[in-house]
């Protein structure tokens, strides 16, 4: 990887620690992940999971459509995973700003083409996100649901990330308005 992947212009936010990266992945539920694509970059919003024992990031995607278009093995990917908190305010409109916590990670692409991955990699979802669903008030996923479907992996290459809380200096701070999902 080239030296601009961790390249961070504000050395005071910048997070080196394994931990900062762990807790981030756990805590959060979509990430963008940026592919080249002939004239645009493609950037595609997924729900993913992080899966520690092979250091990978695991998605999916509609095999209809411009992911199952773009989407292939082989493709290098740039994936951005952030949560913001509150706003705040300074003496200058300059100086107002946001929390944030994010993560780039840069990796290969490999869809998954075997049924037992596919499977594998769905049921580590199912772990992370509805692990208290009980069982049996539902039907499990199969293979036949993973039809519609692409799971792929991105193999974490390199990754650095970044932290901004509240200033000292601020004069005030507050959460933005509006829900978590529009209704």
């Amino acid at each position: 990887m080239e030296e601009y992947a961790k390249h961070v212009r504000r050395k005071d936010r910048q997070q080196r620690d394994f931990s900062f990266f762990e807790k981030l992945m756990d805590d959060t539920v979509a990430c963008t992940i940026a592919i080249e694509k002939e004239g645009y970059p493609f950037n595609h919003v997924a729900f993913f999971v992080y899966n520690k024992a092979e250091h990978e990031i695991i998605f999916h995607f509609s095999k209809h459509g411009f992911a199952g278009e773009e989407i292939k093995s082989g493709k290098k990917a740039c994936v951005s995973v952030y949560k913001y908190g509150k706003l705040y305010t300074a003496k200058r409109a300059v100086d107002f700003g946001c929390e944030y916590q994010s993560v780039i990670i840069y990796g290969t692409i490999e869809v998954l083409s075997k049924e037992e991955e596919r499977m594998r990699a769905m049921d580590i979802f199912f772990q992370k996100f509805f692990s208290g669903v009980p069982k049996g008030s539902y039907e499990d996923f199969n293979l036949q649901d993973a039809k519609t479907i692409d799971v792929a992996k991105i193999k974490i290459e390199d990754w650095f990330g970044k932290e901004h809380r509240v200033p000292t200096q601020a004069l005030s701070s507050f959460y933005p308005p509006g829900d978590a999902v529009m209704t």
